[in-house]
């Protein structure tokens, strides 16, 4: 497979593009990595980020171009980027905020809020509200969580019109079709059981 992938750069795979549509509208673009430390990951970036332009994802010098510019901002915020993304050394503390799901504000072993757990009464869960003391990271942190992130703990209020923007979301007629200089073509499985399918066009050659 990853002889297949898009680019390589040492032990970091590019394995696919794809652009996401929520019906029929162009919304952004999930690309998918792999590195032996972190396995395969799936990200997400909308149309009003530099990366999920149309015009640069089309493009396959300009999306990888611009996605080593992007990992190289990422790097300067790794390491407090790991101590929130290391759910050992994280405790939940359930608010009690009196909502039609659990909140749960997660904290480091140093006490200090790093992100927001929710328990929605369907089974599933959404993680987000990363938070950042440091003016940099937080900056980063609200161009890679689409606007979505705080400074310290965050109010009852933006814990809401965060649950509400996800469910939004959710709701929509979501597809996703891969750039045509994607080799792995990935799609969830109940887009393969459509005639839109992305892996029927490419093995039908339309």
């Amino acid at each position: 497979m990853l002889k297949q992938a898009i680019h390589k750069d040492g032990d970091f795979y590019l394995l696919n593009v794809r652009k996401i549509y929520t019906d029929n509208v162009y919304f952004g673009v999930t690309y998918t990595t792999f590195t032996p430390s972190s396995g395969i990951l799936h990200q997400f970036l909308c149309k009003d980020r530099p990366l999920g332009d149309l015009s640069v994802v089309h493009n396959k010098d300009r999306f990888i171009s611009s996605l080593v510019d992007k990992k190289q901002t990422k790097k300067q915020s790794d390491s407090e980027w790991l101590v929130f993304e290391n759910l050992v050394t994280c405790r939940q503390e359930k608010q009690n905020f009196e909502l039609p799901y659990d909140v749960y504000f997660c904290f480091n072993s140093e006490n200090v809020y790093r992100y927001t757990l929710i328990d929605l009464k369907n089974g599933s869960s959404l993680r987000g509200l990363y938070s950042s003391n440091n003016e940099e990271t937080y900056d980063w942190l609200l161009e890679e969580f689409n606007g979505w992130a705080s400074r310290g703990a965050p109010s009852k209020e933006l814990v809401i019109s965060f649950v509400r923007d996800k469910i939004k979301s959710f709701s929509n007629n979501i597809i996703s079709v891969s750039t045509d200089y994607s080799k792995i073509i990935i799609e969830h499985a109940t887009q393969y059981e459509q005639e839109w399918s992305d892996i029927k066009r490419r093995r039908d050659g339309s």
